[in-house]
């Protein structure tokens, strides 16, 4: 099995070294720079303190036509699909593609596919890259994977390969499964960027825990026929089970660089908006986090 990977971020690079232990992988990224320093660096992956390099095949991803695969992840930040989406029209229409965005906004975008067999998943690893070729991997749990068009027959040989080292757990409705990260993601992203503090320090600061529970109130208010308090509890499994992560948001605001905060806190209050839902402390944290990046943008 030939698998490809789209995205040179954190959750791609753990994802390449997961697959190259056992099929053939390559690594598509957006710069000459990354693409030559994964081929020949390949990947460093720091886990438990222990040091472990993958070799790795890298491209940059205007060169994917050239190849072929079996399976196709999509693992860029959401607000970089639209980039990415003119490339998978060079891909066969037969091969699965497995996306690995944050939020639900896009959803409507996949709908401009022509591919048969697409996958929406969602990831509960806490990862961190550290430099171009360098992951470190602050908390393990799963990958939920769930079928937008196509059946999940096409993916279950592949599902079956990682079931001890890698596991992905197959859910129903896709729909469901992203809200579900969508309450953890609108809860722990914007908070820690905010606070500048890591996942765990939600649970175990007792004011934090306080922010975190009434953001979750107001989510919970704008999708009242989907959130269930088993929700709630799932937030703190996954900030516990990654602790130590600095979460995405915290990493952008940190570098300087665009966050998701539209993709996830923005798709939340366009639904609050629909709804006439009020979330005064959503809408002051997407504030923040706007101008956060504001001023580390211009």
């Amino acid at each position: 099995m030939k698998i490809g990977i789209i995205g040179g971020g954190a959750m791609g690079l753990l994802f390449a070294t997961q697959m190259t232990e056992i099929d053939s992988t390559i690594v598509f990224t957006k710069t000459v720079e990354q693409a030559s320093a994964l081929s020949e660096q390949g990947i460093t992956r720091i886990e438990n303190e222990q040091k472990v390099i993958h070799c790795i095949q890298a491209d940059v991803t205007e060169q994917i036509g050239h190849y072929q695969f079996d399976l196709l992840f999509i693992a860029v930040k959401q607000y970089q699909l639209p980039s990415i989406f003119p490339y998978l029209q060079q891909v066969s229409e037969d091969v699965p593609l497995v996306f690995l965005q944050n939020g639900m906004g896009h959803l409507q975008d996949l709908d401009r596919l022509t591919h048969k067999h697409v996958f929406v998943a969602t990831v509960e690893h806490g990862v961190l890259r550290t430099d171009l070729a360098t992951i470190e991997v602050r908390g393990r749990n799963r990958t939920n994977i769930s079928a937008y068009c196509g059946e999940e027959q096409k993916l279950s040989p592949f599902l079956n390969l990682f079931e001890a080292t890698f596991p992905f757990v197959w859910r129903e409705n896709p729909r469901t499964m992203l809200l579900e990260k969508l309450s953890a993601n609108v809860v722990i992203n914007p908070l820690t960027a905010v606070l500048k503090v890591t996942n765990g320090e939600l649970m175990t600061n007792s004011p934090f825990l306080k922010l975190a529970e009434t953001i979750f109130a107001e989510f919970s208010a704008v999708f009242p026929e989907s959130v269930q308090e088993a929700m709630w509890t799932k937030v703190k499994q996954i900030c516990l089970k990654t602790a130590n992560n600095r979460s995405s948001m915290l990493s952008d605001v940190e570098k300087g660089q665009q966050t998701e905060v539209e993709a996830i806190v923005g798709y939340v209050l366009n639904e609050a908006k629909k709804r006439e839902v009020d979330v005064p402390l959503l809408q002051t944290l997407y504030l923040m986090i706007k101008g956060l990046e504001k001023k580390s943008l211009h």
